[in-house]
C-alpha cells in the first residue's frame, strides 16, 4: 500500500494510502502510523496488580491503566517495558514475560507488546517531566473494576486484565 505524506511529527505519520480490493476495485483512505507500545502486568504478589491512575491531557481526566509507553527507535519491546516499569513505578522486574500482542483498529496502525512483570524490587528511573502518576497496589479484581469503570477506559489495560484474569483467577 502506497500513499502521500500528510503529516509527519511527534510520533505520528498520517498518509492518504490507496489499496487494492480483490474485486479489482482500489480504495483510498487515510492511515496513521504511531510508535509501538509496550503494557505491562506488574505482579508484585500473588493475586494482586500495581495499576497506575495517570492525568491523560487528551481527555482532561485521570485513566486507570497498566503501566505503558512507546517504544523508542533504539530499543526493543523488552526494553522499553523494562524502562516504562521502573518510570512508572519505580519498580524493576527481575522476570519479565512476554505475553503477546494486539494490533489496533483499521486505519490506526501500530502494535502493542504485552509483559508480565514478576518479582519486583525498587528501582526507580525519573518520570517524564510532563507524567502525573500515583501508583496503586491493587487486588485483581481491584485493578479490573478501576479500569472499566473509568471515564475513558484504556483498552489495552481492559484487555490485558481481563485476559490475565481468566487465565489466572
Amino acid at each position: 500500500m502506497t500513499g502521500d505524506v500528510l503529516f509527519d511529527g511527534h510520533g505520528w505519520r498520517v498518509t492518504l494510502a490507496s489499496a487494492p480490493l480483490p474485486d479489482g476495485r482500489v480504495k483510498t483512505m487515510a492511515r496513521a502510523r504511531r510508535s509501538d507500545t509496550v503494557h505491562i502486568l506488574a505482579v508484585p504478589a500473588p493475586g494482586r496488580m500495581l495499576l497506575l491512575r495517570e492525568f491523560r491531557p487528551h481527555f482532561g481526566a485521570y485513566v486507570w491503566m497498566l503501566p505503558s509507553g512507546k517504544i523508542d527507535k533504539e530499543a526493543d519491546p523488552l526494553q522499553a517495558a523494562q524502562r516504562e516499569l521502573r518510570e512508572e513505578t519505580g519498580y524493576r522486574a527481575e522476570t519479565l514475560e512476554p505475553y503477546g500482542t494486539c494490533h489496533h483498529a483499521e486505519g490506526l496502525i501500530w502494535t502493542s507488546y504485552f509483559f508480565i512483570a514478576r518479582t519486583l524490587s525498587p528501582d526507580p528511573l525519573e518520570q517524564d517531566a510532563h507524567e502525573l502518576i500515583e501508583v496503586h497496589n491493587l487486588s485483581l479484581d481491584e485493578a479490573i473494576e478501576r479500569v472499566l469503570s473509568s471515564s475513558h477506559v484504556h483498552t489495552a489495560s481492559a484487555y490485558a486484565l481481563l485476559r490475565y484474569a481468566r487465565e489466572n483467577g
